[in-house]
């Protein structure tokens, strides 16, 4: 998102942003263990959250920000926000929750990678932990079709090769 609105491509910067805004308030869904339903009804859906009440305002705001460096505080909010429920679920140890550096270049990040290597370290079921970080299908697109059914959705992984 920061380096599209660093070449002064806006329009790049704001679909980033919304992504960003998607997979975040699917990660919110998630960690309170709701399903998140396809896009026509997912703003509903996350509003019934209890993340909603901190998260809403926020993530409004990096979607009407003017400029990426405003998108990018927003974001950065809400990152840190999201790291501080991370941590508050108590299924890992904790990861210092707030925004750095990326690689000494001009732009914050919460630095996921941290919290996929904890949450890695916390499976105990050799099962789970053999199985792959490519993640679920709505990762992959937000056909109605694949989403709403889960002979749809497997067909699809199946054809991926998940």
């Amino acid at each position: 998102m920061g380096r599209a609105g660093e070449v002064d491509d806006d329009l790049g910067s704001r679909l980033l942003t919304g992504r960003l805004v998607r997979d975040m308030m699917r990660l919110c869904s998630l960690q309170e263990r709701q399903h998140a339903p396809y896009p026509k009804w997912f703003g509903t859906a996350f509003r019934q959250l209890e993340a909603s009440a901190e998260l809403l305002g926020v993530l409004e705001a990096a979607m009407d920000a003017s400029t990426w460096r405003g998108r990018e505080a927003a974001l950065s909010e809400a990152h840190e926000a999201l790291a501080r429920r991370h941590n508050a679920l108590g299924i890992t140890a904790p990861v210092d929750p707030t925004v750095r550096p990326f690689h000494g270049r001009p732009f914050q990040v919460i630095g996921g990678d941290r919290f996929v290597k904890v949450s890695r370290a916390a499976i105990q079921d050799p099962r789970v932990r053999e199985l792959s970080l490519l993640g679920s299908i709505d990762q992959f697109g937000d056909s109605t079709d694949p989403l709403s059914s889960v002979g749809r959705a497997r067909q699809v992984a199946q054809a991926l090769d998940l």
